[in-house]
């Protein structure tokens, strides 16, 4: 999928999404989050521009977020989801788990592991603390492209963020 081409909506257009999806709600489900998603797009908290330096350092980066069907849990609609970022060889990854609360929907999530890789050797695994449920990082889902191509939320400090779907 080539990214220069693919129409991806405006910051304006996300705000319509974002103001429609908090009334209305999303209309995101649970099947059409599955994959990987890479990310493309921040917009600071407040900000009309792009963060173009972290959305670059992002994408450089191989940022991505990664949410499956938890296998442990098959009867309940919860997630295991991962965060990453690549530099060459080394990957940074958290792990942990989500689930949809609401209509809008909010993606709770904890990251309960840490890892670092080189090319396939995991050179640190590490449990991370559970926070207070209430106290749990989310993202609050604005829109998803019919099509799957490209996701937006914003996280709990408030940016802005867009994603594109890995196929």
């Amino acid at each position: 999928m080539d990214e220069k081409r693919m129409e991806l909506p405006s910051l304006d257009k996300l705000k319509e999404l974002e103001k429609s999806a908090r009334i209305e709600g999303s209309g995101i489900e649970f099947d059409s989050l599955l994959g990987l998603w890479k990310f493309n797009s921040v917009w600071k908290q407040g900000s009309d521009t792009e963060d173009s330096i972290s959305s670059t350092l992002l994408q450089v980066l191989s940022a991505s977020l990664e949410l499956k069907k938890d296998t442990q849990n098959p009867e309940e609609e919860k997630f295991t989801i991962a965060n990453a970022i690549r530099f060459g060889l080394l990957t940074l990854r958290f792990s942990g788990y989500a689930n949809l609360e609401r209509k809008q929907p909010l993606l709770p999530f904890t990251f309960d592991c840490i890892q670092i890789k080189v090319a396939s050797l995991t050179i640190l695994k590490r449990s991370l603390p559970t926070p207070d449920h209430k106290k749990r990082p989310f993202f609050a889902l604005i829109a998803i492209d019919p099509k799957g191509k490209w996701l937006s939320a914003r996280g709990k400090g408030g940016g802005l963020a867009l994603w594109i779907q890995d196929k």
